[in-house]
């Protein structure tokens, strides 16, 4: 039956304009770090920075305080309001506007409701110890009563809210590394702030442009065959998300549980401290667990209509916790239909799934016609999703659920649907289900068995649904490789060996060491064949034997990475870890994304927010042009190249210089010189031109009129042929006089240290940070996991096998 509607907060505020050029307004008390966060958003969304505070002085020639000193309260709160609706006025799009205390007090609150009708408003939030800290006053106690209080007025002005932690949330690890590096300090905050306000702007995560992921990981995982969401109670997330963060998972997604009955024990109003519970303890997972979010609030399932309390209190929590701008939220289908098109109607670019639990089924419940009559209130509802569940009562239930999956199918083909049985007679429906398939993990157990939670767990990891995929037929077993003419010492085979393993899959990964491309062809042949990483010399020649190639190799002109295809067109790119003919090679680079990611995690706030950035880059080989494509990708606009010899610089120089990029998405897949065309232009983003000069000389200062360069990529090989090391390769001092540091990447590895790290290094003082080789080795190898198998990859393991493959050469 349905529940009547209630009236929340959220339903009060309108839903923001889709206008992705709408100024965006940061609300909160004096030091939760607004200022730094606007800076931090402005300069990569490439809006203007516009500070209340700085606009009040400039208008009054007084601060804040002494004008109220001097004026009194009511001429101060006037002034307020008028300097904030000239603000505004004045600023109405492509701008971060960080308010000041005061705006939302008296009538400013008015004033920010008829302002969030079309722009986004944020309440920003932060542990009092924090705040008492930046406002050098030892009452904590007073700033955490100050911020209480305060949260009931930015909440009611505001439509999202973020919670800016402090780094003390790190691993001990990590931690050291920011005292090592003191500008990475804010490198967390900007990725947490910055996938809310990219959220909030209905893009992606961030930028395709400042993104390094392979094109098929830009599916998402509803669009992918058997992808497994990894569940937590709310209740364990503080007890565990450091031990996630230092955790290989290999989930697609996590799921935060929020038991209502538990969340307000004894029929307790959802409140303000509750709410702040809330947003903290996402927002602490956000920051350990890099995964999509699915918030499930859960209410008793033997909840009467009649209980209109329970569901108003129901209400008011998925109404806050659209409020976060999670990737997916879930919505009772027993909600009253009304309520639930008021909440899908404001869920911005949160993706709502349709939700029903039956824990005491009938006899043949799933091919009543009420489970269909479930699909269609979803549809109708306008859910981007549905997941139906029952707890199962007998082993035919799960035969029972194979028909019902076929015939939602059919009936609703456009709609993703999770359907499986839960409890022990469930868990072959469990596996077996394509769609986001509950798992749990031992750290998870642990926590729960310690906490007070009654939610029904799921009962498979991720290894044990692997492994029966496996085992029923439904994956095949597949055989992949690395194809080069000089690999027998390379470190592929054992990242990926034990990056299978980890997932359960029986895959294997073999050394195919060949000087004739020719000799490709029956390896990639052969129905197992899953899928190869390639190294030189075919890295080039490989285009072709490929029938579709991805924007990025073609932009950079090799491909380190091919994947059968099984069709004629592209969809078996989706459906991977099935064996059958080859009808075609997909290729892919994904050297690029090995150097975007060390470089983008290393490199500080305020180098990559200069829009003036300049790259350098040493040697003009094949690594040389993912080099350049990989600064292109972070937004830089200018690289300067040097290289011994001259020509192969002007050469590469020349092939990218004057270029834009398009970063299209997943359906653009440019052919190869030998087939058709199909792209698809919808969605795609382009390059800025990019300017590359040649350098002729280390002898010559660094060039006029370009800043002293922030990136700097050396792509030398460090070892002769006879296998002397080669000449010192330091830099001049000039070229390293970047007044705000930057990041060296040496892609040698053999020897590992090389005397332009050992130069960056001393340079340490001056925010300088040195990367090695192999660090970017496994980024790549990660990229080409996930391009492989579809899985994410276990990265802690798989560097953990160049570690401890390092340790045994050094034995050696």
């Amino acid at each position: 039956m349905p529940i009547p509607a209630s009236t929340t907060e959220s339903d009060r505020i309108n839903a923001v304009a889709r206008d992705q050029d709408a100024s965006i307004l940061l609300l909160g008390i004096r030091g939760t770090g607004k200022t730094s966060l606007g800076l931090l958003a402005a300069s990569c969304i490439n809006f203007g920075l516009v500070d209340a505070d700085q606009q009040f002085y400039h208008a009054t020639g007084m601060s804040r305080a002494a004008y109220l000193a001097r004026c009194g309260l009511d001429e101060y709160r006037r002034h307020e309001l008028e300097s904030m609706r000239l603000l505004l006025k004045q600023n109405p799009t492509r701008c971060i506007i960080v308010c000041g205390p005061g705006s939302a007090e008296g009538t400013g609150q008015q004033l920010l409701r008829d302002l969030g009708r079309l722009h986004p408003i944020i309440h920003v939030m932060r542990d009092a110890e924090d705040i008492a800290r930046y406002l050098r006053t030892p009452d904590v106690a007073h700033v955490a009563r100050l911020s209480e209080l305060a949260s009931t007025t930015y909440r009611a002005a505001s439509h999202y809210e973020f919670y800016n932690l402090s780094e003390p949330l790190e691993s001990e690890c990590h931690a050291a590394s920011l005292q090592s590096h003191p500008s990475l300090m804010l490198k967390n905050v900007e990725q947490d702030f910055l996938s809310l306000i990219h959220s909030i702007r209905c893009q992606i995560a961030r930028p395709r442009i400042l993104q390094a992921r392979n094109i098929l990981s830009f599916i998402p995982p509803e669009a992918r065959n058997f992808t497994y969401a990894l569940t937590i109670p709310l209740q364990c997330i503080s007890e565990i998300s450091l031990r996630l963060r230092t955790t290989d998972l290999a989930v697609d997604a996590v799921e935060i549980v929020i038991e209502l009955d538990e969340l307000l024990p004894e029929r307790q109003s959802f409140n303000d401290a509750t709410a702040t519970r809330l947003t903290k303890e996402y927002y602490t997972l956000r920051r350990n667990v890099r995964l999509p979010v699915i918030i499930h609030v859960s209410i008793p399932s033997s909840t009467s209509s009649s209980l209109k309390s329970l569901w108003s209190a129901y209400l008011q929590v998925v109404g806050h916790a659209l409020r976060l701008a999670p990737e997916y939220l879930t919505l009772d289908l027993r909600c009253e239909p009304s309520a639930a098109r008021s909440l899908v109607a404001q869920k911005g670019s949160s993706k709502i799934i349709g939700h029903f639990f039956d824990p005491y089924p009938d006899d043949g419940a799933w091919e009543s016609p009420s489970r269909m009559q479930l699909l269609a209130t979803a549809a109708e509802w306008e859910c981007d999703l549905v997941r139906l569940c029952q707890l199962a009562a007998s082993r035919s239930d799960n035969d029972a659920i194979q028909s019902f999956r076929q015939q939602a199918r059919r009936l609703h083909s456009k709609l993703p649907i999770i359907a499986y049985n839960a409890g022990i007679l469930g868990r072959q429906s469990s596996f077996s289900n394509p769609i986001l398939t509950p798992v749990t993990h031992r750290l998870v157990e642990e926590a729960a068995t310690t906490a007070t939670s009654r939610y029904l767990r799921p009962l498979l990891t991720l290894q044990e649904a692997q492994n029966a995929l496996y085992s029923s037929f439904a994956l095949d077993r597949l055989v992949f490789g690395i194809f080069g003419s000089a690999v027998r010492s390379t470190m592929s085979p054992p990242m990926h060996n034990a990056a299978f393993a980890f997932c359960n899959m029986p895959h294997t990964y073999e050394i195919y060491q060949s000087s004739s491309l020719s000799d490709l062809g029956p390896i990639v042949q052969n129905p197992y064949f899953g899928g190869a990483s390639i190294s030189a010399p075919f890295k080039k020649e490989i285009f072709s034997v490929l029938h579709h190639v991805s924007p990025e190799a073609q932009a950079i002109g090799a491909v380190n990475t091919i994947i059968p295809l099984r069709s004629a067109g592209l969809e078996t790119l989706v459906d991977r870890n099935k064996a059958g003919p080859v009808v075609g090679l997909f290729g892919d680079n994904t050297d690029w994304i090995g150097l975007h990611s060390c470089i983008s995690r290393n490199l500080s706030p305020a180098n990559a927010a200069n829009n003036r950035k300049t790259a350098l880059i040493l040697g003009a080989g094949g690594m040389a042009q993912a080099a350049i494509y990989a600064a292109v990708r972070l937004g830089v606009n200018t690289i300067l190249i040097h290289n011994r010899t001259l020509s192969r610089a002007k050469r590469i120089a020349e092939q990218f210089d004057g270029r834009t990029f398009s970063i299209p998405n997943v359906n653009t897949l440019r052919a190869s010189p030998n087939s058709s065309p199909s792209p698809s232009t919808s969605n795609t983003q382009k390059t800025k031109p990019v300017s590359v000069h040649v350098i002729p000389s280390m002898n010559e200062p660094w060039p006029a009129g370009y800043e002293p360069p922030t990136i700097i990529i050396s792509s030398i090989a460090r070892v002769s042929v006879n296998g002397e090391p080669k000449a010192d390769n330091r830099l001049p001092e000039a070229w390293l006089s970047s007044p705000t540091g930057g990041v060296a990447v040496e892609l040698a590895y053999a020897p590992l240290e090389t005397p332009l790290l050992e130069q960056v290094r001393a340079l340490s003082h001056r925010r300088w940070i040195a990367v090695h080789g192999l660090e970017v080795l496994p980024e790549q190898a990660y990229a080409q996991f996930e391009l492989f198998t579809g899985r994410p990859a276990p990265r802690r393991l798989m560097e953990g096998q160049i570690l401890q493959h390092l340790g045994d050469s050094e034995r050696i």
